[in-house]
């Protein structure tokens, strides 16, 4: 139990809204000088970087305000502590939040231009933010005195067992890699496969593939099975433009006049 007297409780009531509102104009400040800083160089995606980073930057100037006003102000020594894990906390929060705006926009300019973009961004992204929320959960943990051996041995017998329910799930979204990187087959193609379905493929989704049969039927099969297969393609042709031909006006050299 901590113990303040009225004063304390006013001071670190005050401390608390100087750091909301500080935090809220030092932040955009801050920001702003970042923003301008990552107009000199030679690259966009610094801008793209920056310009989401505006909540992780007010809530880093937040911590800031925070860690001076309870400087200024004598506290009892648990109180004191009390505040500055707050503070502690309060800057992983800021740092998780940058990290996680960061993720979505590095990813999306690093590989927006691959084909198998569709389901390797979404995969990527949740990968990355869940790795992040969970080393910011532990470095949390830390900071409230609790042992981080045992969570981080609780952790990794979580994800091995999760990995282990998922194997279907993983092998079908390894299939669909499979089949977008290869290149075998691809939306519009008409396929047939060894188990006499035919049809035109429709979609090829993270875990399974949509076919539409002659009758209009919709056939769904797991990615995994559609990359192991023996498939005949009749890929889609491709329209050839029409040639146009040059306005009456224009005249070519050797041409009739």
């Amino acid at each position: 139990m901590l113990h303040l007297t009225w004063w304390q409780a006013l001071a670190l009531l005050v401390g608390a809204a100087a750091a909301i509102v500080g935090g809220r104009y030092l932040g955009r400040w801050m920001h702003r000088g970042l923003y301008r800083l990552s107009l000199l160089t030679h690259t966009p995606k610094d801008d793209r970087i920056v310009l989401r980073l505006t909540g992780p930057m007010e809530a880093l100037a937040a911590v800031i305000v925070w860690e001076i006003a309870i400087s200024v102000v004598f506290l009892p020594v648990d109180v004191l502590d009390a505040a500055q894990t707050a503070g502690r906390i309060g800057l992983l929060v800021a740092i998780a939040w940058a990290a996680l705006r960061t993720i979505d926009t590095v990813i999306d300019a690093r590989f927006s231009g691959h084909m198998i973009t569709r389901v390797a961004l979404p995969i990527a992204k949740r990968a990355a933010k869940a790795v992040v929320a969970l080393l910011v959960a532990v470095m949390m943990l830390g900071a409230l005195g609790f042992a981080i051996g045992p969570v981080i041995v609780a952790l990794a017998v979580i994800g091995i067992a999760a990995a282990i329910a998922a194997r279907g799930a993983l092998e079908n979204v390894f299939g669909a890699f499979a089949i977008l990187s290869d290149h075998s087959v691809q939306e519009g193609d008409f396929v047939r496969l060894e188990s006499g379905v035919s049809g035109t493929i429709e979609a090829i989704g993270m875990y399974s593939t949509r076919i539409r049969t002659a009758d209009q039927s919709l056939v769904i099969i797991p990615n995994r099975r559609l990359a192991d297969a023996q498939i005949e393609t009749q890929r889609r042709p491709t329209r050839a433009h029409a040639a146009v031909p040059p306005p009456a006006s224009i005249t070519y050299p050797g041409g009739p006049s």
